[in-house]
């Protein structure tokens, strides 16, 4: 079988998350590109004239078509019913309508306001949904970003943990027949991540944008039957923070794109903003920038404290205080802990469930984690809590490995738990893609790509067999 032996150039890699997009070369610390995986578009509708392009043989050769017999009269008919239609379809102009997109990736494109402009992401779940926007993604990141044609060099990409065959199957073929990449592979988010911080063998803890995740790697494979998943992350913190400044303040924050000038104001006084009142602003893309401008209140105010979330305790903290982008500015105590609580206990801080979560049974972070463990063999158990990675944006919060911690320890009293975690903010959001950069450029890496022959010769299929 033949395989690909692509020493000679540096492998793509390439981890496309639900908030954050990573891509560079194989080998390098950091990933050279790092924009939202949001993508402004445009929709519109394009006239195409009912005409066929091409115009159709009168009476086509033997060599060149099955001919079937029949009345010769009808046949005329049907030939003449035909171009007088078309003739009356030119004279009237009808015309079909055909709908396009324009797409706009990256951070400044995207956020850049434009009537009519919509938002979207290419996962849903963790999964693949909107295969565009992915292959723009992957397009802007190969061409505009790294400046490299990806016909040349291989390609890894992450995938979920419970990423499905056809899924799988669909991303090959965009990589060979899309891109024409030399050689591919595609490997599971926790896999990458255990190898990003050193382990071949951990218990991942993945808290990302959409989803939080924990599953077990033994000897970089992921323990399938270990996984816990739930669709909680850093970007429901954000949705709720929206909401309980709206309760708690009646206050509704204006985007940046929208601010034409502002007044300074006294805490907790109401902003005065002149608005530039964008007409063709939609719901999306408000919803995004809105999104985006919490971001700066939940990094620099949002923490959790060392133990199990005590009310007494966290009123006696100090307050921080921050202005927005509108000018309200507010000092905010307990409800910088309460906000970032929902990792830990989401039943009881969710202010208000999207319907999506509804009906979910949701559990905290440390909950799920223990029940990876418990689900792993016995004998593996203690090796996985003395391997414990943090991965993901959203586990950056101050004092989250610290309360991590704790919980475990209370959950599973008498075992040595040892956490392994990035300590660079950048590092620690691209784990993912570190995993990939150190497997890509390992020398015996190359037995396992992927390669253009073996695609032509087996298909998509050969996903499953090469990339488990």
């Amino acid at each position: 079988m033949p395989t690909y032996g692509g020493d000679e150039v540096n492998a793509l890699v390439i981890d496309v998350g639900s908030t954050w997009t990573r891509a560079g070369f194989a080998g390098e610390d950091l990933p050279r590109a790092l924009f939202p995986s949001h993508v402004g578009y445009i929709e519109s509708e394009a006239d195409i004239a009912d005409i066929p392009e091409e115009p159709k043989a009168a009476s086509p050769g033997p060599a060149d078509a099955d001919v079937e017999m029949g009345d010769a009269s009808a046949t005329a008919d049907a030939h003449k019913q035909q171009a007088e239609g078309d003739s009356r379809v030119a004279e009237k102009g009808e015309t079909r309508k055909q709908k396009i997109r324009e797409y706009f990736v990256g951070d400044t494109e995207s956020s850049t306001w434009r009537s009519g402009m919509e938002i979207g992401g290419p996962l849903e779940q963790g999964l693949v949904n909107d295969w565009d926007v992915y292959e723009k993604i992957w397009e802007y990141a190969f061409k505009s970003r790294l400046h490299v044609r990806p016909e040349e060099h291989p390609v890894m990409v992450s995938e979920a943990a419970w990423n499905t065959s056809p899924l799988r199957a669909k991303l090959v073929e965009m990589a060979f027949e899309k891109f024409n990449s030399p050689a591919f592979y595609v490997c599971k988010t926790p896999v990458l991540s255990a190898f990003g911080a050193g382990k071949h063998t951990a218990l991942v803890v993945d808290v990302g944008g959409q989803m939080t995740s924990t599953c077990a790697v033994y000897e970089g494979f992921c323990l399938t039957k270990s996984l816990v998943k739930q669709e909680v992350g850093g970007e429901l913190i954000s949705e709720q923070i929206l909401e309980r400044l709206k309760e708690e303040y009646k206050y509704e924050l204006t985007p940046l794109f929208d601010i034409k000038s502002k007044a300074p104001v006294e805490t907790l006084q109401q902003p005065v903003v002149s608005r530039y009142g964008r007409e063709g602003t939609t719901a999306s893309y408000l919803k995004d920038m809105r999104l985006r401008a919490v971001q700066e209140f939940k990094e620099s105010v949002c923490e959790f404290i060392e133990r199990p979330y005590d009310a007494a305790l966290v009123n006696s903290k100090p307050q921080k205080p921050f202005e927005f982008p509108d000018g309200f500015n507010v000092s905010v105590g307990a409800l910088r802990y309460a906000l970032p609580e929902i990792l830990f206990n989401p039943n009881q801080f969710l202010t208000r469930r999207p319907k999506r979560l509804e009906n979910v049974g949701l559990m905290g972070v440390h909950e799920m984690a223990v029940r990876s463990v418990l689900t792993s063999d016995v004998d593996l158990r203690p090796q996985l809590l003395n391997n414990v990675v943090l991965a993901g944006g959203s586990s950056l919060f101050p004092c989250f490995c610290d309360r991590m911690s704790v919980m475990l320890q209370d959950a599973c009293p008498g075992s040595r738990i040892k956490f392994f975690s990035l300590n660079s903010k950048t590092e620690r959001k691209s784990t993912a893609w570190l995993g990939g950069s150190i497997l890509a450029s390992l020398g015996t890496f190359h037995q396992l790509w992927i390669s253009r022959a073996e695609y032509d010769e087996h298909g998509a299929s050969i996903v499953d067999k090469k990339c488990q």
